[in-house]
């Protein structure tokens, strides 16, 4: 499937429904008399159709069609009738040739022997309607989203705007999160962010564990929370879903450590629900309970958001949960958050995994894979130890590896791959990127000056660069400001 495909159309076979529908065929447009199953046009045979959602959140976003008979409305997704000749002509499953539903029914009394014919109750037909309580669900994320999105523009303008630079920590503009979900209530806030998690939820739940999306197309790496680094880089590079971004992933490490952890997963989840099928969210090592109680992240939201603190950080634990563990970019480029591990294994395997994922499951000996895609390091082909081939043991933890440049070119060449994009880890005095392993893999972090390292912020461009189908991997760094003495 495409990566950009919204719609699938669905069209049954043509064949002729009667014989009034042959004689058309054979040239005798002439038929008398009214035939649900020919076109009111052009007298051909009408034909089942179906325009499907690849998301049921698209439906929001789907206009209906009007019966060209009864006048009344086609919802979206709804199978009907169509003609091939006539664009323009579309038949509900009342009007057109299809099987209907009695709204009477006969009703026997046994032991008085009555029959009644009766009107068959609400109760027993279970129609979709236009709003449902799941669509109602998805509309007010989505208006969430579109107000966060809003401020966002705003904020990557003001703050390209401001006279004098500086890091996320120094940021003293006060009530960010409550201009970005548009309210001064803390219940508010609160209410309106549970409505955007479950929207994204929705969506990263039904999309698969390893997502896939064309080029051009930006990778960012971590983040953790740096809100004012990721605005300069939307103000600089493109904002997500404009024309200088219109598609891109999110390689995991969103939160912990940075003063903005909140608002940075506010403006994520809003892009994710705007741009369902052109930003991508993959699951990093933070994106994890454990995590998220020993750096600070749990604590944040349960005082940002007063009584319902608890309900929020429970609801944002639960859609990490769900976070795909990779994307495939233009088919070439694997963006995972930490590394391949031992790199015996393939592109079908992430695709397997099922969703939802705690962190106990992660530390599961079935589950050493996910693992290593969140926790295994590269090692640098020109590191002044002589282990820089094969797999080695990681100090991060027991499960995790290390990966030398061999275990790169191997997992490439059996998975039909050009490079690998990780993040997971920043450079003292780093540029926010480093090419290794024969430039088959390169590293991403987005947040600069993290933890006093001094390093650049970095996202990485890809692209198709001519005609005959080569990608390329253009970096673009954000300058760091702290002293590099």
């Amino acid at each position: 499937m495409p990566a950009c495909e919204l719609y699938q159309d669905v069209l049954e076979d043509e064949h002729d429904w009667d014989e009034a529908a042959r004689r058309v065929e054979d040239g005798d447009a002439m038929v008398s008399g009214p035939q649900r199953s020919l076109c009111d046009s052009c007298r051909r045979p009408l034909h089942r159709y179906a325009r499907l959602p690849r998301y049921q959140t698209f439906l929001m976003c789907s206009s209906a069609k009007e019966c060209s008979r009864c006048e009344e409305d086609i919802l979206p997704g709804d199978m009907h009738f169509i003609c091939s000749s006539c664009s323009e002509i579309h038949i509900c499953k009342d009007c057109g040739p299809s099987v209907y539903i009695h709204r009477e029914y006969d009703f026997l009394d046994y032991e008085t022997g009555q029959v009644q014919v009766q009107e068959v109750p609400k109760r027993v037909m279970h129609e979709r309607r236009t709003r449902s309580v799941t669509l109602e669900a998805e509309a007010a994320s989505q208006q969430v989203a579109k107000k966060v999105y809003d401020q966002v523009q705003l904020l990557a303008r003001e703050v390209s705007e401001e006279e004098e630079d500086k890091l996320d920590k120094h940021w003293d503009r006060e009530n960010i999160l409550f201009q970005l979900l548009g309210t001064d209530s803390v219940d508010q806030a609160g209410r309106s962010f549970l409505e955007l998690i479950e929207g994204c939820q929705r969506v990263i739940a039904a999309q698969p564990s390893l997502t896939e999306v064309e080029v051009p197309c930006k990778i960012y790496g971590d983040i953790h929370g740096q809100l004012r680094d990721l605005l300069l880089l939307f103000h600089s590079f493109g904002l997500p879903g404009s024309a200088d971004c219109p598609r891109c992933v999110f390689n995991g490490d969103f939160v912990d450590r940075g003063r903005h952890q909140v608002e940075t997963v506010v403006v994520l989840f809003a892009l994710k629900v705007m741009f369902p099928t052109q930003v991508y969210l993959n699951r990093g090592n933070h994106e994890d309970t454990t995590m998220n109680h020993k750096y600070g992240f749990q604590k944040v939201v349960t005082e940002a958001f007063g009584e319902l603190g608890g309900q929020v950080y429970e609801a944002i634990s639960r859609c990490f949960q769900y976070l795909p563990y990779a994307c495939l970019v233009g088919g070439r480029v694997l963006a995972l958050h930490g590394g391949i591990g031992d790199g015996k294994w393939r592109l079908d395997d992430l695709r397997k995994v099922k969703r939802p994922i705690t962190h106990e499951q992660l530390q599961a000996p079935e589950n050493r894979l996910l693992w290593n895609v969140l926790w295994s390091d590269p090692i640098e082909d020109d590191c002044v130890t002589n282990r820089v081939f094969g797999v080695h043991d990681s100090a991060r933890s027991k499960m995790a590896v290390r990966f030398g440049w061999n275990i790169t070119q191997d997992f490439c060449v059996r998975n039909g791959l050009d490079l690998v994009v990780r993040s997971h880890q920043s450079k003292k005095w780093g540029l926010g990127f480093d090419v290794m392993h024969n430039e088959s893999l390169v590293r991403v972090f987005s947040a600069r000056d993290y933890e006093n390292n001094e390093n650049d912020g970095a996202v990485l461009q890809v692209q198709q660069d001519d005609e005959e189908g080569h990608l390329g991997v253009r970096p673009q760094v954000l300058r760091a400001l702290e002293s590099r003495d």
